[in-house]
């Protein structure tokens, strides 16, 4: 039955009943973007070019607390900030393939960042 019949239903019998009309909404608000839902894709690769992303800086975003990747195949990555007019890394951290890990936590809103991998590395990144 749809949702068109079954609100011609309720208008029938709440008119022949003398009953108050409750509106059914037409469509469901859509969700909000979660932080894995917001996920980019990432390729690093090259000998001499291991950051994501390749040029520039990545802007952290309201749809997560942390940096979070997730390889396709494992890798050590390590999270770069600007702080104080000057590049400063937070340290490497293996992120087992096929599974999400936090390359950084707790990082505010609007922080400038990227990785750098040991290795070639593709996948998604949620910030």
């Amino acid at each position: 039955m749809s949702v068109r019949t079954v609100r011609a239903l309720v208008s029938a019998v709440v008119v022949a009943g003398g009953m108050t009309l409750v509106t059914i909404p037409s469509a469901s608000a859509a969700p909000a973007t979660t932080c894995y839902g917001s996920a980019k894709s990432y390729v690093s690769s090259g000998r001499d070019n291991l950051d994501w992303p390749g040029k520039g800086v990545a802007t952290t975003t309201s749809y997560c607390a942390d940096i979070n990747v997730k390889p396709n195949q494992g890798t050590w990555v390590e999270t770069c900030f600007w702080t104080n007019n000057d590049w400063s890394c937070n340290g490497y951290r293996w992120i087992a393939a096929g599974t999400w890990g936090t390359a950084a936590t707790d990082v505010l809103n609007g922080t400038e960042f990227f990785l750098h991998f040991d290795r070639s590395s593709s996948g998604l990144v949620a910030y």
